[in-house]
């Protein structure tokens, strides 16, 4: 009696346990074929291309901390030729849209009406330096495109009220024992460098220095380093600044994103300040729209 209790008992755990399993089977099928955690469900009829060129600013207007040392002159035969031969290698790229580091808002319409005035012959770019104009214009004109993009946009300071005028960053950093870490690596040394070897370098050459992920990445290191510890526990003056910083940049790619037809393969190529493409590298590879190419790809060439 007490084997076929044990019998019964056995044969029940077996059957429970193939039904469980065929359960447990049929809702990993059920999970697996659910369309929602597929994650190109989100990708549109399209999926566009992006890449960021990221540059100096051939006419410095010195708004950044690092005060260039070194000259370049993009007016100069040589280096003429040399962006020429940029050209070419962009151009392999076939962007369809070019978008520039100009506000959206204010310069969208002054540009483009500068550019038609490029393409009849009634806007010299002889003595203009801006790489708006020696990049942008050029290529795009190279390329036949009808229409340049301005695309930039300001993010207004939200952070802490201080006495600008006579605040002193490196008194404060030591008033709240912060001066060591936050100087701790020599960032002015790597921004020096890419400052100096651009007056011995080909343009494309240096370019192709600029946009090395792995320089890129150094270059956004001093902003989570010396830059977002500036005034932790207390006015949280650095984290605000970087905060501030990515507000630019997603306000960038959200302009981008805006002038994107989906409906059409479109190949976006931003002109940028060379600080910037680290974060927009992050937003394009993030995205389920976009495939991000690197401008190496096309410089190496």
């Amino acid at each position: 009696m007490t084997r076929n209790i044990l019998l019964v008992i056995l044969i029940f755990c077996i059957t429970s346990c193939k039904k469980e399993n065929k359960t447990v089977k049929e809702t990993v099928q059920s999970e697996e074929l659910n369309p929602i955690e597929d994650p190109n469900i989100f990708v549109g009829k399209h999926k566009a291309k992006a890449m960021v060129l990221g540059v100096f600013h051939f006419d410095n207007p010195n708004l950044d901390s690092y005060k260039p040392k070194f000259p370049f002159n993009i007016l100069e035969s040589r280096r003429q030729s040399e962006l020429d031969t940029l050209l070419n290698k962009i151009a392999e790229y076939k962007p369809t849209k070019i978008l520039l580091e100009w506000p959206r808002i204010k310069m969208d319409s002054i540009t483009n009406e500068r550019y038609q005035n490029y393409l009849n012959g009634s806007f010299n770019l002889n003595d203009k330096s801006n790489e708006i104009y020696q990049i942008g214009f050029k290529l795009a004109k190279k390329l036949d495109h009808n229409r340049v993009y301005c695309s930039d946009a300001s993010a207004d300071w939200f952070g802490v009220e201080l006495d600008w005028d006579n605040y002193d960053e490196e008194v404060y950093l030591k008033s709240k024992g912060q001066f060591e870490k936050s100087t701790r690596y020599d960032y002015e040394s790597f921004y020096e460098l890419g400052d100096s070897i651009k007056s011995v370098q080909t343009l494309t050459e240096h370019l192709f220095f600029r946009n090395r992920p792995k320089n890129r990445l150094k270059d956004h290191q001093a902003y989570l380093t010396e830059g977002v510890l500036e005034g932790a526990g207390d006015n949280y003056l650095g984290a605000d600044g970087v905060a501030r910083w990515y507000r630019r940049n997603l306000r960038i790619f959200s302009n981008a994103y805006d002038l994107t037809d989906f409906d059409k393969e479109d190949r976006l190529l931003l002109i940028y300040g060379s600080g910037h493409v680290w974060q927009l590298r992050q937003f394009f590879t993030d995205s389920p729209d976009f495939d991000y190419i690197e401008s190496n790809e096309y410089l190496a060439k």
